[in-house]
């Protein structure tokens, strides 16, 4: 993969911001922590593995880049 997550945003869903200049976004739902966090929660969270993947430090849940795409790939093939 050739492309690494920037920053992360939050609204009415996560936006995940990508140095390609891609943004992709995710439920809240798309793991039971994140789900049930506070946004003050999932504003602390940093880039790991030089932005391949996100550590939230108060709820010590992690995703990936490539967990994220698959979950995308999965849902809009599903939603066709």
């Amino acid at each position: 993969m050739n492309t690494f997550i920037n920053r992360l945003d939050f609204g009415d869903k996560i936006y995940v911001y990508l140095q390609s200049g891609d943004i992709l976004t995710l439920p809240y739902s798309y793991t039971k922590k994140i789900q049930n966090a506070t946004k003050e929660e999932l504003l602390n969270y940093r880039l790991i593995g030089g932005g391949i993947g996100v550590h939230f430090e108060q709820i010590d849940e992690d995703i990936s880049l490539s967990g994220i795409i698959t979950y995308k790939l999965n849902h809009e093939l599903r939603a066709s």
